[in-house]
């Protein structure tokens, strides 16, 4: 008849065996340890493009999770307020989120000191301060431009509303009223849209612009509407609107009877183009400078 011992009665055996046995070591001069594993990033297989490589100074090429002070670059300054007021939106939003990027390295890496109590990170704190100075600065450069804006757009409806009030006056000033309208409008198209009253005064290169276009197109239509309520006849036959450039310039040039005439003739001639964007700053100042020559010809 067997007999069958129970497995926890043979565990309980060997324990105390185990401990009965004495321990017995080698010698430890000829124990071979292998190197410790350095903590770094090269111990990991980590994708070169991987996102968070943005918060180390020099991306994926970064030796080290933590530059000492004396890495830390001090030499350069803060973005002056004419440089950054001399920036296109795009340069200023550019340049905010660099910055940006900036200061989120330096703060990663003031943790980490902080987590390895390492005390030496006044050189990261003093580079983090004048970023932060060039974050303020580029805010008060764009507050600037948005009030600038505000305001030119009050301007804007305001000149709007002054001049749709003097265009009704001008057209329904009686014939005695007409000379001193004349001479306030030649005050207008100078004070709003910088339209020289004299051609002698006027500087090709710089006083054509959009604004010297949107004033001719504003005084030119005015004085056709006015001499169109009084000549009914001509009102008949006179198509409208003006033509762009070309049609509006003898306006400036001449007397309303006169240009009313050569816009006809220019009509009928088939030289009434209107002309693209790009064209319209050539044709003027080779037209006001044919003017100018003519005018100084028929005085000499």
């Amino acid at each position: 008849m067997s007999m069958r011992i129970p497995v926890r009665t043979l565990s309980s055996c060997v324990a105390n065996l185990a401990r009965a046995k004495k321990l017995s070591f080698g010698d430890l001069s000829k124990v071979q340890l292998r190197e410790p594993i350095v903590p770094t990033h090269k111990n990991f297989d980590v994708s070169p493009d991987h996102p968070l490589w943005a918060f180390f100074p020099e991306g994926n090429k970064s030796e080290s999770a933590l530059r000492g002070s004396d890495e830390v670059e001090l030499n350069s300054r803060e973005w002056t307020f004419p440089e950054l007021r001399r920036k296109s939106f795009e340069d200023l939003h550019r340049l905010w989120y660099l910055t940006l990027k900036e200061r989120n390295i330096l703060a990663r890496e003031v943790r980490l000191a902080e987590a390895l109590r390492y005390s030496r990170t006044q050189q990261h704190e003093a580079l983090d301060e004048k970023l932060v100075t060039v974050q303020k600065r580029i805010k008060q450069v764009l507050l600037e431009r948005q009030v600038a804006y505000e305001r030119v757009q009050t301007f804007t409806e305001q000149q709007q509303a002054y001049l749709a009030e003097f265009e009704e006056r001008y057209l329904n000033a009686g014939a005695d009223e007409i000379v001193s309208y004349n001479e306030k409008l030649v005050r207008l198209q100078y004070a709003l849209f910088g339209i020289q009253p004299q051609l002698q005064d006027y500087n090709l290169e710089e006083d054509i612009n959009i604004k010297f276009v949107n004033g001719l197109s504003y005084v030119s239509n005015l004085k056709l509407k006015r001499y169109l309520d009084r000549n009914p006849n001509v009102a008949k036959t006179f198509e409208l609107p003006l033509n762009g450039v070309v049609e509006e310039l003898p306006f400036l040039l001449r007397g309303v009877d006169e240009a009313v005439e050569e816009v006809q003739a220019l009509r009928e001639s088939g030289e009434n183009v209107k002309l693209d964007k790009i064209q319209v700053f050539p044709f003027l100042r080779s037209a006001l400078a044919n003017a100018i020559e003519q005018e100084q010809q028929e005085f000499q």
